[in-house]
């Protein structure tokens, strides 16, 4: 579903701070599962494939692309999740926008350290993500949030909840990347389709096995980034329509957060008085 015009009606509430913003095609998060069904090696080749995707060359084309009235240029943020409070921001939003931007992106994700290994809480971790579009200096006509993970919710917040919230607040499209195989044939895919793919051309894709997660994320990845495309071998999300008023309500949790966020930020700091 497309819900850009409910950002209208939600900025009438929202106190906002004039700043100037760098427009991209694309603000893309990255929300990668690091609960404790993950073991050490099949983090490696997680996070490996992150890598080797932002060097393939058809994810950094769809990056650079021009044609059609595009930038060419998307901001990107890797966040890694585990359990119901653990989310941690792994790289800030990256502007990249040339072939060096990519690649220094690129490096970092492969310096990165593993801050997690406990529950499964994708629900939490798209909540935690979805505070993280505001005040982040970019402004693009599309947000797009990019799941991956091996494993069901078994703590934290419901995930088709927050789904539906973040969506309601303005988010494009969530897509979802599962891994491996251990449930039956076909399970975690569907739950993927239930509780976290949603928006416009939503899809998940699956990883037969952490060795198959690399080539699964660049298809995945240059779809996302190209927009309008449902890479080959992924499962199409359904399109839902919700009433204006639905969306309104469902979108009052996360703008109440985002409006406290930037009120914080904007308050004064005062330091204490002196002791005698």
């Amino acid at each position: 579903m497309k819900l850009k015009p409910l950002i209208g009606l939600l900025g009438i509430f929202m106190a906002t701070q004039v700043h100037a913003l760098t427009e991209v095609d694309t603000e893309l998060q990255l929300l990668m599962d690091v609960s404790g069904s993950v073991s050490s090696s099949e983090y490696n080749l997680q996070l490996q494939g992150y890598v080797d995707a932002f060097y393939n060359t058809e994810v950094q084309s769809a990056i650079l692309d021009t044609s059609e009235g595009r930038l060419g240029s998307i901001a990107v943020q890797m966040v890694m999740w585990s359990g119901g409070s653990q989310q941690s921001v792994m790289t800030d939003w990256f502007h990249l926008y040339d072939m060096t931007s990519i690649n220094n992106f690129a490096a970092t994700l492969d310096s990165l350290v593993r801050p997690f290994s406990g529950s499964t809480a994708p629900g939490s971790a798209m909540a935690f993500g979805g505070l993280q579009f505001d005040n982040n200096d970019f402004t693009a006509a599309r947000q797009v949030i990019d799941v991956s993970g091996d494993g069901i919710q078994n703590n934290g917040i419901d995930t088709a909840t927050v789904r539906d919230q973040l969506l309601a607040s303005g988010i494009d499209t969530i897509n979802g990347i599962t891994i491996g195989q251990d449930y039956a044939d076909g399970v975690l895919q569907s739950w993927y389709m239930d509780n976290i793919a949603g928006g416009q051309d939503a899809f998940v894709i699956n990883a037969a096995t952490f060795s198959d997660f690399g080539s699964a994320l660049q298809l995945k990845l240059a779809a996302e980034i190209e927009g309008g495309v449902i890479p080959e071998g992924a499962l199409p999300a359904p399109i839902e329509d919700i009433p204006l008023l639905a969306q309104f309500l469902l979108g009052i949790p996360l703008m109440l957060a985002w409006h406290y966020q930037r009120r914080s930020r904007s308050l004064p700091r005062h330091s204490a008085p002196a002791e005698a």
